[in-house]
């Protein structure tokens, strides 16, 4: 009776043992979390072996998630899947289509998002502040060209066209008016201006000839001038040379009758009043949004989609390298305190770090049962 109760004694012992020494082992993982002195001399396993190894161990799990777990090369997979695209696709394209139908405006939008009050009037300021510095940004730069260097080839080649169209025109609207009334009257105007102030003989034969007479011989001479041929190529030479003047003139001397304030204002204004995006802002998106809503959902969005899948594929390995996930990760976890680690591995390790504590007590048992049946039969 004795010795079983010997036996007993060395098991609960060594059970105790081995239990309350695993329990130790875990706690030393983490406690204490500062060096402990007695005088000068340090209290040896202090700190606990995680707050004493936490910037090792913060280093490595830096290079355990960039080497092993987020690699450019496993996200790279993820992105390029076609699966990838539908679901972004479908979640977008559904968010997108929420809006499509909402009661608010983008003026709406823009004030709650940015606090960006009168969109309309900044975006009006905005352009026109845009156009005056691209009007006279351009005029700095090319003030010493020729006009001729600054026109589009085709602008030139249409004003070449035009010379002999605009002669044709001038002579066949001058021979109309002066074959008409209005003309005659013209001409009755102008020939009394001629002859007031030129002395008795040319009034004499005006008032003995008649200013009527006059006027009938005059206008058809002045009619046919006009249905001349050689008129028509009179004024094309005349119209051609004031363009070729005007093409190698330099850019200054048009530029300085531009007012780029005044431009710049006027434009800003026409994109104001004829642009529909403008009228969009203040009206409700579900008002004019769902007569956009095929195209923004099968065509923008999956191209989009495809477009930004692609980019980010082709500049993962950089855009790795630039975020230097390892420095983050080492970065943060090196600045969690040490109870915080504590409970993190604990949360996730305490039914594994109990069964460590209870596979202790066993053992520790065993050895006592093992001690005690030793001590019985030899001693």
């Amino acid at each position: 009776m004795d010795g079983l109760w010997l036996i007993i004694i060395m098991i609960a012992v060594g059970a105790v043992i081995g239990g309350l020494t695993n329990s130790l082992a875990i706690k030393m993982l983490f406690r204490p979390y500062k060096p402990v002195y007695v005088g000068k001399w340090r209290v040896p396993f202090t700190p606990g072996l995680i707050p004493k190894r936490r910037g090792e161990m913060a280093e490595q799990m830096g290079k355990m998630v960039v080497n092993h777990l987020l690699t450019p090369e496993g996200i790279q997979k993820k992105i390029i899947k076609k699966s990838f695209r539908v679901k972004m696709t479908k979640w977008i394209t559904d968010e997108i289509t929420k809006s499509l139908y909402s009661s608010a405006a983008p003026t709406d939008f823009f004030q709650e998002t940015w606090n960006v009050n009168n969109i309309r009037i900044t975006l009006q300021e905005k352009t026109e502040y845009f156009i005056k510095e691209k009007l006279d940004r351009f005029i700095i730069e090319n003030e010493h060209k020729e006009i001729k260097e600054l026109l589009p080839i085709g602008v030139i080649e249409k004003g070449d066209e035009l010379v002999p169209i605009l002669a044709r025109k001038v002579t066949k609207k001058g021979a109309e008016y002066f074959r008409g009334e209005e003309g005659r009257k013209q001409l009755y105007v102008l020939l009394e201006k001629f002859l007031q102030g030129k002395g008795s003989m040319l009034n004499f034969l005006g008032s003995m000839f008649g200013n009527d007479k006059i006027i009938e011989k005059l206008q058809p001479e002045i009619v046919r001038f006009f249905e001349d041929p050689a008129s028509e190529a009179f004024i094309r030479d005349i119209i051609k040379k004031e363009w070729l003047k005007i093409q190698h003139k330099p850019f200054s001397t048009a530029a300085s009758q531009i007012d780029t304030d005044k431009l710049a204002k006027k434009t800003a204004d026409l994109l104001n009043k004829e642009l529909p995006l403008f009228n969009y802002l203040d009206s409700p998106l579900h008002e004019w949004a769902p007569a956009f809503e095929e195209k923004i959902t099968k065509q923008w969005i999956p191209g989009i989609i495809e477009q930004i899948q692609s980019f980010l594929a082709d500049r993962l390995s950089n855009l790795f390298e630039q975020l230097e996930l390892e420095n983050v990760v080492r970065e943060r976890v090196d600045t969690f305190s040490v109870d915080r680690l504590e409970t993190m591995v604990l949360s996730i390790s305490r039914r594994e770090f109990k069964m460590i504590t209870y596979l202790g007590a066993l053992l520790g048992g065993l050895v006592g049962l093992f001690q005690g049946v030793f001590v019985i039969l030899f001693l």
